[in-house]
């Protein structure tokens, strides 16, 4: 079974793939937060980061709202999923069990989920969840995750990374879901180091497309009767709240000095073959 938030691209990746194996499956999807669960979460960031994070964040959160439309001009373009188009969700939405909710805590969504009886319950971008919802699969809920565990748990984990100057601890996990945010037996980690991409932006779809197929990865080895090889993480690492306004601004900075850097190495990489050429 797969359980995503706001009906995200990657839920129909897994989809199209487990579908392409020949796979029962069933999908929940968790539509947008009532307004009261929404402030609850505000108050908390507020509570345990300040007043100054919260304000950071609401100005990026503005920024979104302000930029929607023109990302949704530029969305088809720039996609991680082009393959994830109206035709493939209507397909999948018309073939196979589905769920909307608000809260897959409650009794519909779990007595949807027991009686569906999956072996595994996959996490394609999902709020925190309680043992009484992951706990309904009989072998295993796994969570894509991108950050580097233990080292960055949490929310927006290579927006920090680069924000910190730690290029190198950009990438993703697949992991066992446990009570313990992000903290579960590892099964892949793998870092994602910078590439051709003129933005961030582009990165950061490229890490998502990467993740996702990190993630079939595991699920296809399932398939093939290979059993889980998970390893406990090693130390308690850092828990990364959802990236204000700043902290995007300095992580866009950062990852243009990486880029920077990783064209001037590649130019005097080549220079040396470029000479003997011009000599032939």
């Amino acid at each position: 079974m797969i359980l995503t938030t706001a009906d995200l691209p990657e839920a129909y990746f897994l989809a199209a793939f487990l579908e392409s194996r020949g796979q029962r499956f069933a999908m929940v999807n968790i539509v947008a937060r009532p307004i009261s669960s929404q402030l609850g979460v505000l108050a908390r960031l507020r509570r345990n980061r300040g007043t100054v994070y919260l304000a950071d964040l609401l100005l990026a959160r503005a920024a979104d709202l302000a930029l929607a439309p023109c990302r949704r001009l530029t969305s088809r373009r720039f996609t991680a999923f082009p393959e994830v188009d109206a035709r493939l969700i209507h397909h999948i939405r018309s073939h196979y069990p589905r769920l909307d909710c608000r809260d897959p805590h409650t009794g519909n969504v779990v007595d949807f989920v027991r009686e569906f009886g999956p072996d595994y319950l996959l996490l394609a971008g999902s709020p925190i969840l309680r043992p009484s919802f992951y706990g309904l699969a009989r072998r295993a809920a796994l969570n894509r995750h991108l950050g580097l565990v233990p080292d960055f748990r949490g929310s927006d984990c290579a927006v920090w990374a680069f924000a910190l100057d730690r290029p190198e601890s950009a990438g993703y996990s697949i992991h066992v879901v446990t009570e313990r945010v992000d903290a579960g037996d590892v099964i892949v980690r793998r870092p994602v180091p910078v590439g051709d991409e003129p933005s961030l932006e582009g990165y950061l779809g490229r890490l998502q497309r990467e993740a996702s197929n990190g993630f079939v990865e595991v699920i296809d080895h399932l398939l093939q009767g290979a059993p889980l090889s998970p390893v406990s993480q090693a130390g308690k690492g850092r828990y990364f709240p959802p990236a204000g306004w700043s902290i995007r601004r300095q992580a866009k900075r950062n990852f243009a000095r990486v880029v920077a850097r990783h064209s001037t190495t590649h130019d005097v990489a080549l220079e040396p073959a470029a000479r003997n050429l011009h000599r032939q």
